[in-house]
């Protein structure tokens, strides 16, 4: 008796969530803002710290879709160019050689990726206007560069900044995240992404995100 009312209330709830569906219309509309983002973990050897990841500013673009599912959950899936950068900062690194002689000065190297993204977001509204959003989101690295910003033996005018290399092209995590209605078509949407998957055998994203969301 008891599983036939748990199965009866499954197909009740299961139901509800199919006519919400039903009457309900797919919205859509373009977003845009800035991130601030870096790489966890800093790199450590035999528990000592030898370089740090410092966070960068960047910005996203892209659009979504918007599907109402019960009264408070909506289904949001999204496409997102993103450029996101980081500094990795070597402390102390002493150099010696016949063009610098002998000198001690902080390697930072700035890291910048261009990442198609897909979050797939459930948000769940508190009220007619706050809401929170959570969801998986997978990512694909379509370029990837590095340049040391500060070589003593860079040549004037001819920085050097290395492409030619392997790396994981694919980034998976999380998000979660926040935001307001400002008016039925506006919404200001922040949120954390956190990588999930390891990539290169030893890092994973970080980024805070802030935008805007507009339905067309």
């Amino acid at each position: 008796m008891k599983q036939i009312s748990i199965l009866s209330l499954a197909i009740i709830f299961s139901l509800s969530i199919n006519s919400y569906a039903q009457n309900s219309k797919l919205e859509f509309g373009i977003k845009a803002g800035g991130n601030y983002s870096k790489f966890t973990p800093n790199f450590e050897v035999d528990g000592r710290e030898y370089g740090v990841y410092q966070r960068k500013a960047g910005f996203y673009l892209g659009g979504f879709l918007s599907k109402r599912i019960s009264e408070k959950f909506y289904f949001q899936p999204e496409l997102h160019f993103v450029h996101r950068q980081t500094d990795f900062l070597i402390q102390g690194v002493e150099i010696t050689g016949h063009e610098v002689g002998g000198i001690v000065l902080d390697l930072e190297t700035n890291i910048t990726e261009s990442v198609i993204a897909v979050p797939l977001m459930l948000r769940y509204h508190f009220t007619r206007s706050f809401f929170v959003d959570a969801g998986p989101q997978a990512g694909f690295i379509i370029d990837r560069n590095e340049k040391l910003q500060n070589d003593p033996l860079e040549q004037p005018g001819n920085p050097e900044v290395i492409t030619e290399y392997d790396y994981d092209k694919f980034d998976v995590g999380l998000n979660l995240g926040t935001g307001y209605d400002l008016t039925e078509d506006l919404t200001i949407n922040g949120r954390y992404f956190f990588g999930i998957v390891e990539r290169d055998n030893s890092i994973k994203s970080s980024v805070f995100s802030l935008g805007l969301e507009y339905k067309l």
